[in-house]
């Protein structure tokens, strides 16, 4: 994970254009999302926000539903609290080889525009991909989602603290990202610029 000081949005999309190809999260949306806590009722109905509120959010890969995940996320502080809720990560690269080998078979449908199947950690080992909000394993009897569940709560966790114009890159191949629930005083408030980066 890399950290910068970023004071402007053209300054933010120099950055992700020196890292690759910015892209839209949504069809026709724009290349910087701008992520606010919100109540269910307010929320985006294709948006953690919708499933989780104000709650917490579970641990995600960005554009899980893409064919191929946007290998970096750009994530800036611009509006909120001084100490808001922080952004936690964890590296899957640190699971062992038997867990990575049980996670390239089993396989699990991705909602998106157009639907596809895939497992959790690439079959050329080059990136992993989990958000149980838009994947449904295929066999529901041998899901293997609480083992992937197991291997996530034995993962070391890395947390991001935010102070305003805080820039941090995440490599979203390698690092799953959540958000613990957010206090009353953030909703509709903190807010987070994201940049997603083929």
């Amino acid at each position: 994970m890399k950290e910068y000081q970023i004071d402007s949005d053209s300054d933010l999309l120099e950055l992700a254009c020196s890292l690759g190809q910015p892209v839209s999260s949504r069809l026709n949306g724009p290349l910087i999302d701008t992520l606010i806590p919100l109540n269910k009722q307010d929320a985006h109905p294709q948006s953690l926000s919708a499933n989780f509120g104000a709650n917490e959010f579970p641990f995600h890969t960005d554009g899980a539903y893409f064919p191929m995940p946007p290998k970096f996320i750009i994530l800036r502080y611009i509006k909120g609290p001084e100490n808001p809720t922080p952004t936690t990560v964890c590296n899957l690269t640190d699971i062992n080889d038997d867990d990575k080998r049980l996670l390239q078979h089993s396989i699990w449908k991705v909602r998106s525009i157009k639907s596809f199947y895939s497992t959790i950690f690439a079959q050329d080992s080059s990136f992993f991909r989990f958000d149980n909000c838009v994947m449904q394993p295929l066999n529901k009897a041998n899901d293997n989602l609480t083992i992937f569940s197991d291997i996530i709560a034995d993962l070391p966790t890395e947390t991001i603290n935010w102070r305003f114009n805080k820039t941090v890159i995440i490599e979203n191949w390698k690092y799953l990202h959540n958000r613990p629930m957010v206090r009353a005083e953030e909703v509709n408030f903190r807010t987070l610029q994201r940049i997603m980066v083929l």
